[in-house]
């Protein structure tokens, strides 16, 4: 079942179910997604149990992030083994699953603008299967792919929109990825239950710019799963329903790193320098997001079930982005 969270004409705010270009909006009273798992809870089956008849088409309303603030977005670094080769690490050098946050004030809809501001010269784009939990978590459990769907409700498709020259010379992964807008999610929810989990390691992540596919991936390539990202995660941090864990991105990414560049750097250069080379060979490659690049990005299975929709993004910069700007 594929739910969204859209606006009408009207401006009214309400949940519903989608089906192909129709959407049955649901008769409950929820502000927050974790409103709206907890409204479900005990609810065999959602159609039926609400009796609604009217279908309103999907071109006629505005979607909305299913996914609403405030909430937690945490993030899976260097999930997938293509893209931890990628960045020139091997798989035995990979011994812990890398966790960090981004901020909720990122979180925006599936069609809204994503905002480069003042001063970003390299913004790089993410797609990431997403995680929507249904129970709160405040103790260490030790979760088994058979038991998932007690703390999983939904999945989602992300978009890690990340700045690397903040992220990467300042240290700052919490800040250069937290930017407004810097977190598209949905369209839609997937409820998923017991049955559909299996398909948790066989969906394919795409995402194209300008038409051109840059990333794509099935999520048979994570390293760390869910179920053992969710265990590990429950050892240090208490986790709400709404929250969402995002489970890493596959290679694709504009970010390279020319092998040995660094090693090098580092012998001859200062810090700062080296970072400023790195900016500038990084710009030159033209594999960043520039003012009106479309992303589209989706997550799929193969037989159809799970389709969780075209998420669309234009690229825009701040009103003054002051692209020059030297800030090392």
């Amino acid at each position: 079942m594929h739910i969204g969270r859209f606006r009408d004409v009207s401006m009214r705010v309400f949940w519903g179910v989608v089906e192909r270009d129709l959407v049955t909006p649901l008769d409950i009273k929820a502000e927050s997604t974790g409103d709206f798992f907890q409204t479900l809870e005990g609810i065999p089956n959602v159609i039926q149990s609400f009796g609604l008849t009217e279908r309103i088409n999907l071109s006629d309303l505005e979607v909305l992030s299913p996914i609403t603030s405030p909430c937690r977005i945490i993030c899976q670094g260097k999930n997938y083994l293509d893209h931890l080769l990628d960045t020139g690490i091997r798989k035995e050098d990979k011994k812990y699953n890398m966790f960090f946050n981004k901020s909720s004030a990122s979180v925006t809809g599936p069609n809204s603008p994503i905002v480069r501001p003042k001063g970003v010269r390299l913004l790089d784009y993410e797609v990431e299967l997403g995680l929507v939990m249904k129970a709160s978590i405040d103790r260490p459990i030790n979760v088994e792919f058979s038991h998932m769907h007690e703390y999983i409700g939904g999945i989602v498709i992300g978009n890690d929109i990340s700045a690397r020259d903040i992220q990467l010379p300042q240290s700052q992964f919490f800040k250069g990825k937290s930017y407004r807008s810097f977190c598209p999610l949905g369209p839609f929810i997937f409820l998923i239950g017991r049955d559909e989990m299996k398909y948790l390691e066989s969906l394919t992540v795409e995402l194209k710019v300008n038409g051109v596919t840059k990333q794509r991936a099935s999520t048979s390539n994570m390293i760390y799963k869910p179920w053992e990202t969710l265990s590990e995660l429950s050892e240090f941090s208490d986790l709400e329903a709404g929250d969402v864990i995002l489970t890493g991105t596959p290679k694709g990414t504009a970010l390279s790193q020319k092998k040995g560049l660094r090693t090098w750097l580092r012998r001859l250069l200062g810090e700062s320098k080296r970072w400023e080379i790195f900016i500038r060979e990084q710009e030159k490659s033209g594999r960043y997001l520039a003012n009106g690049d479309v992303i589209e990005s989706r997550i799929f299975s193969s037989d159809g079930r799970i389709d969780l929709g075209v998420q669309r993004n234009r690229v825009v910069y701040e009103e003054g982005n002051d692209h020059d700007r030297n800030y090392l």
